[in-house]
């Protein structure tokens, strides 16, 4: 009998591979998905963590690093395609926000992957004209389209189809847990206090800024509001001065990239996400999981309402005008709620173990098609 053959799958992130939103959504995926029979590689801008690097390689993955991505570009991308042509691979999964995922398609098809794969996981991006610019060759080089949502679909590629990958998540590291939530307040001195959460990266896209201005107009209502925000990133040094400028450094907790943020939203009483733009947050579906009432701006996509628990508030709004609603909103009982919210995120198929069969499933399909 003549044993199937290894599908060889190349994932890039072009957005750095660090404790985020992407890179999470990748190694949720990767962590639940069936590798017996298939040899999945890495190719990352930056140095990763060890413990990362270490479980990534136990598990049989190369890592590769390319950096240039966009000031040394063609040299980028003749290292991208060299490397795809050397090790054969069938696939080409690169994750990224805009056009510029042309670059990691043209390489591809340069290097001979006959599958090629956008991933849309935001509905804007900060390089405008270039996303402009690299349209057509963008159309002409994919294959295959993925997308986290309906909107960031139809941002990255207009009319043409594209597939949406639900950014799954495990189910049971997020569950409200009450046991956890006491022992993390405890940790952190937030017992009897009125948690607003945060978790992502520290960049204009999360409107740190304004975060912390709804913050303020909380705090001045009730005292006992406190401040935790999880992430790292070049705005954190700014927001960090202008705490301590406010007077408020005992008031917000800056958790930076932590590995405990399922533990840490336990702790949380609500999330609050005044994003300038975003497609379907990870963060988001995770934090409904753990039955948090989240209030988010309106720039963020409709379709990451997964429960009742997420209340849409236009951006243009004052932080006065959030602070008012957030305080007369009735609080979540989480554990009467949480196995109903648990029931829906699994209908609405933001299981991972489910979602990690489906990608395989198309993996192989595409693969099938591409040979005939």
């Amino acid at each position: 009998m003549v044993k199937a053959k290894q599908l060889k799958v190349l994932i890039i992130s072009t957005t750095g591979f660090k404790l985020d939103g992407i890179t999470n959504v990748i190694l949720n995926y990767y962590r639940a998905m069936d590798k017996s029979d298939m040899q999945i590689d890495f190719v990352v801008g930056n140095d990763i963590f060890n413990d990362l690097k270490i479980e990534l390689e136990s598990c049989g993955s190369r890592i590769y690093k390319i950096g240039g991505r966009m000031k040394k570009t063609w040299a980028y991308i003749n290292r991208l395609s060299s490397l795809i042509q050397e090790n054969n691979y069938d696939i080409v999964h690169a994750h990224g926000n805009s056009c510029t995922l042309a670059l990691e398609m043209y390489a591809a098809k340069k290097g001979g992957a006959k599958i090629r794969i956008p991933h849309s996981h935001n509905s804007k991006n900060k390089y405008k004209v270039i996303h402009l610019m690299l349209r057509g060759i963008f159309n002409s080089t994919y294959t295959h389209g993925f997308a986290c949502g309906k909107m960031a679909g139809e941002w990255l590629y207009n009319e043409k189809p594209f597939k949406v990958i639900k950014n799954g998540i495990n189910i049971d590291e997020y569950r409200y847990n009450a046991e956890v939530r006491e022992r993390y307040r405890k940790k952190y001195n937030l017992v009897g206090k009125k948690v607003i959460g945060h978790v992502g990266h520290f960049t204009y896209q999360k409107n740190h800024d304004y975060l912390l201005d709804i913050f303020v107009e909380l705090y001045q209502l009730d005292s006992n509001y406190r401040l935790l925000l999880i992430g790292d990133g070049e705005l954190k040094p700014a927001i960090e001065k202008r705490v301590s400028k406010l007077g408020l450094s005992d008031f917000v907790i800056f958790a930076g990239k932590t590995l405990e943020t399922p533990q840490l939203m336990q702790a949380m009483d609500i999330v609050v996400m005044p994003s300038r733009f975003e497609g379907l947050p990870l963060t988001l579906v995770e934090a409904q999981t753990a039955s948090l009432s989240c209030y988010v701006s309106d720039a963020i996509s409709k379709e990451a309402g997964i429960t009742g628990l997420v209340k849409f508030i236009e951006l243009d709004n004052s932080p006065k005008e959030w602070a008012s609603i957030i305080e007369k909103n009735e609080k979540t009982n989480r554990e009467e709620v949480k196995e109903i919210i648990v029931k829906e995120i699994i209908e609405s198929g933001y299981s991972i173990v489910e979602s990690a069969q489906e990608m395989k499933k198309l993996y192989k399909s595409y693969f099938l098609q591409g040979k005939n």
